[in-house]
């Protein structure tokens, strides 16, 4: 039904309520009508609306002055290690606590879909695919198969995945 006090239509028109808390649903002219009548800023301080415009032009990113923030110094260089480097999760600095260590664990769809070749889970150990990928390559290869080359397209896969995630550090030797 449409939130609008006085109407008994279908609300299939979601509009956002002031201060980004939840939606209102109306009918199509209550929507209209709420959506010229609507403002953002409405109930902010000219300082709260300044920062927010401020903000705006970077995408709400945190911005830092030139040669310094987190690629600066000796921390750059060590961030260039292809083992240690998190992409671009390194930049996305946020104030939420336990944002950094949810997101250190994750990893990326390549990573996956490598994991997947090797019939593995996403949260694998190294351990467990360094012998996964073993097991697949002495099973696959030709030479264990009195010559038979028909698994050699899964072979080529499966090394494939293998050099992904031994160059992502997540496969030990």
């Amino acid at each position: 039904m449409c939130d609008h006090k006085d109407c008994d239509l279908e609300g299939t028109h979601p509009a956002p309520k002031p201060g980004g808390k939840g939606q209102h649903h109306f009918c199509q002219q209550h929507a209209a009508e709420y959506n010229r009548r609507f403002n953002f800023f409405e109930g902010m301080s000219q300082a709260e609306a300044a920062a927010f415009t401020r903000a705006e032009r970077f995408g709400h990113k945190r911005t830092w002055r030139f040669g310094t923030g987190p690629m600066a110094g000796q921390k750059g260089a060590e961030k260039l290690d292809p083992r240690r480097w998190a992409g671009r999760r390194f930049f996305d600095v946020d104030d939420v606590a336990g944002g950094e260590a949810a997101s250190s664990n994750r990893r990326s769809g390549l990573q996956l879909r490598a994991l997947k070749e090797l019939d593995l889970e996403g949260d694998a150990s190294p351990t467990e695919i360094r012998a996964r990928y073993a097991e697949y390559v002495r099973r696959f290869h030709p030479d264990s198969n009195k010559g038979d080359r028909s698994s050699e397209h899964k072979l080529q896969r499966v090394l494939r995945a293998g050099k992904l995630l031994k160059a992502a550090g997540l496969m030990k030797g």
